[in-house]
């Protein structure tokens, strides 16, 4: 994801929550005005503004490299859908314990 791609998902998620500018600035600390330039379309905001947005949109980065769990082809599928790479508690069934290791 290029960095505008970036800053249209976080007007998207600033509209989808129904929060202000003045609303995100609040919980950014940044200023209106930054937070205004920083979601505009000649946008181009630091990477410590962009995390501030990030967190008082209720987001939070992730970063993986390039391609990462997509198969060869992947992009020429139409059909393909990424699996989870997430383990843990949050793909475990809930109400079971794990099975320990005897």
């Amino acid at each position: 994801m290029d960095k505008k791609a970036l800053i249209v998902q976080l007007a998207a998620r600033r509209e989808a929550l129904g929060l202000t500018l003045d609303q995100v600035a609040q919980r950014s600390g940044l200023t209106e005005r930054s937070v205004r330039n920083a979601l505009g379309s000649q946008a181009n905001p630091q990477l410590s503004s962009l995390l501030a947005l990030a967190d008082a949109l209720e987001l939070e980065f992730h970063l993986t490299p390039r391609g990462f769990g997509a198969p060869a082809g992947a992009a020429d599928d139409p059909a393909y859908r990424p699996v989870a790479t997430r383990v843990g508690a949050a793909v475990a069934p809930q109400g079971k314990p794990p099975a320990s290791a005897s």
